[in-house]
């Protein structure tokens, strides 16, 4: 393993790209950029390069250095071919890229999306020599052609367990950008706390959150948006319900079914009722406005369903002819769904919606369950996201501490599925669940794992050797280190600190080993 790693640092920077590309081709020659004079520029401009624009300056050229004799003054050129398309599922994120030998970095997008990913690649190709005080790329000429496998990729983080300040999450953000990711699926609340301003119902935060100051307001969750499309990411919204509804409790009583009203149970909201769905329907209408992403994740979870087992729910299930609660979870899940197709939006379920319940044909079912269950979901007819827990350790659950990248690296999700059913699958997701973790250990529990799925999710089907990978990974984790992202060490689970002195790269030794 170590010949193996001396190898990938003494071979051209491009072969080191984390996500690996899709082509990658390259010369011998090594060129010295100019830091001082370096530009970039946009054939066409938008707000989103201008942004990006000014943020990888620096990261191309972190160190602070005198200028240096003989640098090439051309910098990099970006060329879009459709400036105005939409961040969707599905728009194109492909891109070219072209170092050439003057010195000039050629970057062509269909979208500026695919371009965002053209300069993350860009930055992972400039190395700094500390003996020459120079900024450099070695192989050029390079030509690289890339484009991601799945267009869903993406990161679950949750704020209603523990919270979550914006900080934090807009750090997480930059990190999952530096990977390709393009997904924050936001679980925002929970049984234990409430944190999302509400404009029609205040009260939910201010009676449901934690305390005054773990809560977000209706400008934070702008900001947030904001923040994270400028990087190419979309923001997916988590209600979960009728479970996992607690919290909602706290302020509105009378939307939860009989059976489980006391603070000691976990509550449920009551189908029985329609002020329940008007209230939701006035509440999502109102998120729907700070959340622009066609879709809306409705969880439908770990149902309490003994909740529904009161004399009022028996009475109304009788005149409905519901012959059991499964009837009324299905009840449940399709009338949420008309309401968010009402308002403009596609749902995703938890894939306890496809096994206890029957959505609409154009819903998403989103795995947790065994990785198995896939087949039958696409098989079915439905679009599917990946997020199987793996029994917490084989799994994409970042919270199963057990589970390593290379556990990580080797799922497909496309196993078992056949070709005619392969477009169904969208993509896939880690999943740091917040039990377990707060601000202070968040990113160095998710990364470097994470990196294990987006490689997984962006190349190609045959890129799925640990022996080829883990090298990569180690000096993308340096990048990751050296941009302010706190991850932990390649073959821990973030909880573990490096054993001690040692690079970013290799595990350190103890006292012990070093001076035996």
């Amino acid at each position: 393993m170590l010949g193996i790693f001396i190898s990938f640092l003494l071979a051209t920077s491009a072969t080191a790209i984390w996500p690996k590309p899709r082509l990658v081709q390259n010369g011998t020659t090594r060129i010295v950029l100019n830091s001082n004079t370096y530009g970039f520029k946009a054939l066409t401009s938008t707000v989103e390069l201008e942004d990006a624009f000014r943020r990888y300056k620096s990261i191309f050229f972190p160190h602070a250095t005198e200028p240096v004799p003989d640098p090439s003054n051309n910098g990099l050129v970006v060329d879009i071919l459709d400036p105005t398309a939409a961040l969707a599922l599905g728009v194109n994120e492909s891109y070219t890229l072209d170092v050439h030998l003057d010195g000039t970095t050629f970057i062509a997008a269909k979208t500026v999306w695919g371009a965002l990913h053209g300069l993350e690649t860009m930055s992972q190709l400039v190395d700094f020599n500390f003996a020459t005080g120079q900024y450099s790329v070695s192989g050029v000429p390079v030509h690289i052609e890339d484009e991601p496998r799945f267009q869903h990729r993406g990161l679950l983080i949750d704020s209603g367990r523990h919270f979550e300040p914006v900080i934090h999450v807009k750090a997480l953000l930059d990190s999952m950008s530096y990977a390709k990711m393009n997904v924050l699926h936001w679980h925002l609340t929970e049984d234990q706390s409430f944190p999302i301003a509400s404009r029609v119902h205040p009260e939910l935060a201010a009676k449901g959150a934690y305390n005054d100051f773990e809560q977000y307001t209706w400008q934070d969750i702008v900001d947030v948006v904001k923040h994270a499309r400028l990087r190419g990411i979309r923001v997916i919204p988590e209600f979960d319900m009728p479970g996992h509804t607690s919290a909602w409790r706290k302020s509105h009583p009378e939307i939860f079914a009989e059976g489980c009203l006391t603070e000691s149970s976990r509550g449920a909201f009551d189908p029985a009722k329609n002020e329940t769905f008007d209230f939701l329907q006035a509440t999502l209408k109102d998120w729907a406005e700070i959340f622009p992403d066609l879709f809306l994740h409705l969880g439908s979870d770990e149902v309490p369903s003994g909740c529904w087992n009161n004399s009022k729910d028996l009475a109304w299930m009788k005149t409905m002819g519901f012959a059991n609660t499964s009837e009324v979870f299905n009840y449940f899940v399709n009338r949420m769904a008309a309401i968010s197709t009402k308002l403009g939006r596609q749902t995703i379920f938890w894939d306890e919606a496809f096994l206890f319940a029957k959505p609409p044909q154009d819903a998403v079912i989103q795995n947790w369950h065994d990785a198995s269950l896939m087949q039958k979901i696409v098989d079915a007819g439905y679009r599917a996201i990946f997020s199987s827990n793996g029994g917490y350790t084989h799994g994409w659950y970042l919270d199963g501490l057990a589970a390593t990248w290379d556990n990580m690296y080797v799922l497909e999700p496309l196993t078992n599925i056949s070709a005619d059913k392969e477009k169904l699958v969208l993509g896939g997701e880690g999943c740091m669940w917040g039990e377990g973790v707060d601000p202070s250990d968040l990113e160095f529990t998710v990364w470097p794992r994470l990196a294990a799925i987006a490689e997984r999710l962006w190349s190609d089907r045959s890129v799925n050797s640990t022996v080829e990978a883990q090298p990569r990974l180690e000096i993308f984790r340096c990048q990751l280190l050296a941009r302010g992202v706190h991850s932990g060490v390649v073959g821990g689970n973030g909880r573990s600190p490096p054993p001690g002195p040692g690079s970013c790269t290799q595990p350190g030794k103890t006292e012990e080993q070093l001076f035996v």
